[in-house]
């Protein structure tokens, strides 16, 4: 100090976290990345790309996973109203529907496999009336190579014969009967613990999300729930009523041989759309036209015919109305992706699919 006076200190600035928008380097905080978003991006994409690695074990996960998605309100529903434990509502539900179901299996299983052999041994004179009726012949010149039916179904069955007949073959299908023994009894325990405890997987999927989007998030998780959960139930609903009046129709009316194994396959093809129900009537045509003639071909052309105007017209708006809404190309495009992804499966699952994604546009496409 000189002359009485004091020497002034220079001032201090602010912490560079006192100021807004800033940060403690002085960078303005508004232009730094979002790394949680690039993060939880990253971290989904890992796992979409594991999941896809390892798709071949997801079938048990993924059946469970849907009839938890369809029972689980059943099993709500229980738990709030009969003011009972959730785990206590889910095994007396189990217990009221898989017994119902297992004795329907037990009651259709013989009919079914017996039918279905009979089928399949008998898909030779099948084939071989159907070119004959169409043709006129069981020979057909096709780029200048005849083309016989009959020979070429009976080298197909001779050969199937012969690959499960030796030892290789034998082992290879007592090892699929295995694995689907195993995968049904994985499926029934994962349904349980679904349906017992469904919410920590919905939680830890929005964990994933950074924290200022997770309630932008959660609200799309409702939308698609609502979708999703119509067109399960509807959907399951629909297969069970097509294959059921499909089976009264065609064993009571028509007394079409092969009855029980066309109707299953008529209910599962009407996930698929337009192309599932040309398949299955031309499956049930075929059958008719091989056994019954021109006259029982039309008329379960015509049973068809007004099955799918009724379906289309009465309980497809009632069941599952427009909560879909998918362009039938869409829709199609969508099957096929996912019968190349996952085969069976993955055609089940192909328009959910198609109609999340529907949904989660909708919900980020711009005003």
């Amino acid at each position: 100090m000189s002359g009485g006076g004091c020497t002034r200190l220079p001032e201090e600035k602010p912490p560079a976290s006192l100021t807004p928008g800033a940060t403690q380097d002085g960078r303005d905080a508004t232009h730094q990345p979002r790394e949680p978003a690039w993060a939880s991006l990253a971290l989904l994409a890992a796992i979409g790309v594991f999941l896809y690695v390892v798709r071949s074990i997801l079938p048990p996960f993924v059946i469970a996973a849907v009839l938890a998605y369809l029972f689980g309100p059943v099993v709500g529903w229980m738990e709030k109203h009969g003011r009972m434990r959730r785990a206590v509502a889910a095994l007396i539900f189990l217990l009221a529907v898989l017994g119902p179901i297992t004795a329907l299996v037990w009651l259709v299983e013989p009919t079914l496999v017996r039918e279905t052999n009979e089928l399949a041994t008998d898909a030779p004179n099948i084939i071989n009336n159907l070119l004959v009726e169409v043709f006129g012949s069981d020979r057909i010149e096709f780029l200048g190579q005849t083309l016989d039916a009959r020979t070429a179904s009976i080298y197909f069955q001779r050969g199937l014969l012969d690959a499960l007949g030796s030892p290789p073959g034998a082992i290879r299908a007592a090892a699929v009967v295995v694995e689907l023994l195993l995968g049904s009894f994985l499926t029934l325990v994962l349904l349980v613990y679904f349906l017992v405890n469904p919410k920590p997987f919905g939680a830890m999927a929005l964990r994933l999300i950074p924290a200022e989007r997770r309630s932008e998030w959660a609200h799309l998780g409702r939308q698609v729930h609502l979708v999703l959960g119509r067109y399960v139930r509807g959907l399951a609903f629909l297969v069970a009523l097509m294959s059921t009046v499909t089976w009264l129709g065609l064993a009571l009316i028509f007394h079409l041989p092969y009855a029980v194994p066309i109707a299953v396959t008529t209910g599962f093809l009407e996930i698929i759309p337009f192309l599932g129900p040309v398949a299955a009537g031309t499956i049930a045509a075929a059958v008719a036209l091989s056994h019954g003639g021109i006259q029982l071909t039309l008329w379960i052309a015509v049973f068809y015919l007004v099955l799918r105007q009724l379906e289309d017209q009465l309980v497809m708006p009632l069941v599952i109305g427009r909560v879909v809404e998918l362009h039938p190309a869409v829709a199609i495009f969508a099957v096929l992706s996912g019968t190349a992804l996952w085969g069976v499966l993955g055609a089940l699952l192909g328009i959910p699919a198609a109609a999340a994604i529907k949904v989660a546009f909708e919900h980020f496409r711009p005003a």
